[in-house]
């Protein structure tokens, strides 16, 4: 039999390029069988559309919930706004008091209260800060007596335009002003005051009667 003899330095090479085929091909068999990087596939299947906590933004859900009107969302209470007394004198019902109370005026006839000027929303505060004057007969009695007191209740001007008002009046320093004395000004302007304008004249002056 004839036996091939190698030189020791081949031998040598052909163990390394067996060594270097079976190894690229344990590489090529490992990728094939554990697939894509795992860290990037859970990365990608595990993240939330909101980020990665699957939230939204906690500051921009605290500032949906901030109310529209502001702080407290409330107004100015009824008659202690700004232009209170404005509205009042502005009304249909007080615009008719310049018929009578103002220089001048067609009704301005003997008897009549006289202090008041609503010629101008001016002269009409001012003069309500003043004391009846002028009346006659029953009504006597409730000169002297302020038109705006401290208080609604205490207001001849509110007693003359409200009948529960005129009718639990009493002024200390002038007993005989009570309901018996005092006039029914409804009768003059032909209809009740409306409910909110009545509401807005007591709140008004119970808010110290401002000027605005």
């Amino acid at each position: 039999m004839f036996i091939s003899k190698r030189h020791p330095s081949s031998l040598r090479r052909a163990a390394w390029s067996l060594a270097l085929t079976l190894g690229l091909g344990g590489l090529t068999a490992l990728q094939a069988g554990c697939g894509s990087d795992p860290v990037d596939e859970g990365d990608d299947a595990s993240a939330p559309p909101g980020g990665r906590d699957g939230g939204s933004d906690p500051v921009n859900q605290g500032d949906a919930s901030t109310p529209a009107a502001g702080g407290d969302g409330g107004t100015d209470p009824v008659g202690e706004g700004d232009g209170a007394f404005t509205r009042i004198y502005e009304s249909p019902e007080f615009q008719k008091c310049g018929d009578c109370h103002a220089p001048g005026a067609p009704g301005r006839v003997a008897g009549i209260e006289s202090t008041q000027n609503w010629s101008t929303r001016d002269s009409a505060y001012a003069s309500l800060k003043g004391m009846a004057s002028g009346l006659i007969g029953n009504f006597a009695g409730c000169n002297g007596v302020p038109l705006l007191g401290t208080t609604a209740g205490t207001s001849l001007l509110v007693a003359a335009l409200d009948e529960e008002t005129r009718a639990s009046f009493m002024s200390a320093s002038k007993p005989d002003c009570n309901g018996d004395a005092i006039s029914d000004m409804t009768l003059k302007l032909g209809a009740p005051l409306p409910a909110a304008l009545l509401a807005e004249l007591k709140a008004w002056i119970d808010a110290g009667a401002p000027n605005k």
